[in-house]
């Protein structure tokens, strides 16, 4: 497996299109005015990189991991050769997790270098947060990327894993957030990334991130879905 990692990073990487996303969203951070003050511009960090950071990232990640393999019939080939179809999820999700993490450190890096030369007062407790906050947005991608792929391979489809991805990314939060409001009913707060936001905040006020628990057992059962249904995907090999 971890030669099949090694050639798909070589091959993913090979390709333009992460690195013309990343250079987009690194320029906007050394060139946008910065906030008045440093809470100020910790919060545009969080919202880039929680939010318009994560679904830009996340979306030449999936085409280059899941979509090329899916349409160029790699995949296919694998499972032909003998490849257990586990492994073949695990590779996916620690090809998704390399890229995820690489980025976010490129992102963490370009805003280090922003708060130096912009003069604010950003203590060094604040950079560990926003660097806690990277980790966070990792964890979020990947359950993302987990709940994408479950429909690709139940449809052996690109194109449904896709729109999940962009849906659960751009509007899964607020609609969480507005049916909780509208009926008092904590959707948000026990969904993926409700208890992802409450135990960064925990964790931002001093107490124990407790919540992130029942989070990665979420990502868990959605990964174990994944096993379970490819397993029982019937293909033509």
């Amino acid at each position: 497996m971890n030669r099949l990692m090694k050639a798909d990073l070589k091959r993913i990487i090979a390709k333009p299109s992460m690195y013309v996303i990343v250079l987009i969203l690194v320029l906007f951070i050394l060139f946008k005015g910065a906030a008045s003050t440093a809470a100020g511009q910790m919060e545009l960090y969080k919202s880039l990189f929680g939010n318009i950071g994560l679904i830009f990232l996340s979306i030449p990640i999936f085409l280059s991991v899941y979509s090329d393999e899916i349409k160029s019939g790699i995949m296919i080939s694998m499972i032909g050769m003998g490849m257990e179809r586990k492994n073949i999820v695990f590779s996916k999700l620690k090809d998704s997790l390399v890229l995820y993490c690489g980025t976010y450190l490129i992102l963490y890096v370009a805003a280090l270098i922003k708060n130096t030369v912009s003069g604010l007062p950003i203590s060094p407790k604040q950079n560990a947060f926003l660097l806690l906050f990277c980790v966070y947005s990792v964890i979020r991608g990947l359950g993302i990327m987990a709940l994408a792929s479950l429909v690709l391979f139940l449809t052996m489809s690109a194109a449904g894993g896709m729109l999940v991805l962009v849906l659960a990314g751009a509007v899964g939060t607020g609609l969480l957030k507005a049916v909780q409001d509208r009926f008092k009913l904590p959707v948000y707060d026990i969904s993926f990334m409700g208890l992802l936001d409450s135990s960064f905040a925990d964790f931002q006020a001093g107490n124990i991130g407790y919540t992130i628990i029942p989070a990665l057992i979420y990502l868990a059962i959605v990964v174990a879905i994944n096993i379970a249904t490819f397993d029982r995907r019937e293909m033509d090999l």
